[in-house]
């Protein structure tokens, strides 16, 4: 059974990362009790016990620009993909920066086929307000829409 729920920082102790199947999509240097301390939401996904889906969602100085939530550091395993997961997390994600007044969702999207498409089919688009980032502007909700 699948389970989306937000990490919190009582239940870091408990849940070695290395061990999960996910540790292997996740970056090296990916700390979630540091991020959980620095009040970022780490969402994560289990299959029973097993970590199979993570989206760390940040907040974005802003300098002058529209303020947005960044997503960090985000992955599903490969066996779980393309069976809306990743949409599901995202628009948990959306759904916490609308609770926070944020209405954009940026992310650093890698030059994959894959994440580029994925980003492509929720929306994200280029700005100039950042041009380092992909913006998801949070009243367009059709990217969170299946199809």
């Amino acid at each position: 059974m699948l389970k989306f729920h937000p990490l919190k920082a009582e239940e870091l102790a408990s849940l070695n990362w290395q061990e999960q199947p996910l540790a292997v999509c996740l970056p090296a240097d990916f700390d979630p009790a540091a991020s959980v301390q620095a009040e970022n939401l780490v969402l994560t996904l289990f299959d029973e016990r097993d970590l199979i889906g993570l989206l760390e969602l940040k907040q974005k100085p802003t300098d002058g620009k529209p303020v947005c939530a960044v997503v960090g550091t985000a992955a599903v395993l490969p066996a779980y993909r393309r069976h809306g997961l990743g949409r599901m997390l995202t628009a948990l994600a959306a759904s916490a920066a609308a609770e926070r007044g944020i209405w954009f969702l940026a992310a650093q999207v890698p030059d994959t086929p894959e994440a580029q498409g994925f980003a492509a089919a929720m929306h994200f688009r280029q700005t100039e307000w950042y041009p380092d980032y992909l913006l998801l502007d949070l009243s367009d909700v059709e990217g969170m829409r299946h199809g």
